[in-house]
């Protein structure tokens, strides 16, 4: 979070942390000094270097969650959309939303998740009015591939159990200090993270075991 709040110029979280994955390492001085500036200038930082009631909140909503796997159901849930060209603002708010809810991309317009999100899409839908141009639905089979075959292709899994896998021999190989600079790591691994339901998952899933390392960090430093 320090060095989120020390970067320069207008990123998107996704930018900050793939910015902050390379910068850690090789400018710790320089993230740490202008975060503590500038957190204290947006008040999110107070004099003794607690954190305020705004800076609190700023963190609950940018850093990523973990949610412990769940068993699936065997139902996939289907946005499928065709919004006109002169809608487009729209349509992007739509696709946006349908990302934060850990919807895959099937094809252009078609999007799938192994989670019941589709109360959540519907308010979307009618708050910005798109009723006539999105169907809803659900399937428990999609196309020829087995259901775990066509999650790691959607969402990539097994790139990101590679990332999970690298990053928890970094940190066990780490001392005190990287670890603090390694918490950066996880956090943007997390945040690509589907967070699907175990059925779904590679077979050797390392997603839990990095997590637990992290817990028991955060649990030892009473963070």
């Amino acid at each position: 979070m320090m060095g989120e709040i020390g970067l320069s110029g207008n990123y998107s979280m996704r930018g900050l942390f793939a910015k902050l994955d390379k910068l850690v390492f090789t400018n710790k001085d320089r993230i740490i000094r202008d975060a503590i500036y500038r957190g204290k200038q947006r008040g999110w930082i107070k004099e003794d270097f607690t954190l305020t009631k705004e800076g609190k909140e700023r963190i609950f909503r940018l850093i990523p969650q973990f949610f412990p796997p769940k068993h699936w159901d065997g139902q996939w849930y289907l946005a499928v959309f065709d919004i006109p060209e002169k809608m487009r603002r729209k349509r992007d708010i739509l696709r946006e939303n349908l990302k934060k809810l850990g919807f895959g991309q099937l094809q252009q317009s078609i999007w799938i998740s192994a989670v019941n999100y589709l109360g959540n899409v519907e308010e979307i839908i009618k708050f910005y009015q798109l009723q006539d141009f999105v169907i809803l639905a659900q399937t428990d089979k999609l196309g020829k591939e087995t259901s775990k075959v066509l999650a790691n292709r959607i969402w990539k899994l097994e790139k990101i159990n590679r990332s999970y896998i690298k990053f928890i021999d970094q940190w066990q190989e780490a001392g005190k200090e990287e670890k603090f600079w390694l918490l950066f790591k996880y956090f943007n691994i997390l945040r690509k993270d589907p967070q699907l339901p175990l059925e779904l998952l590679p077979n050797n899933w390392q997603g839990i075991k990095a997590h637990q390392l992290i817990k028991k960090y955060l649990k030892d430093k009473k963070l």
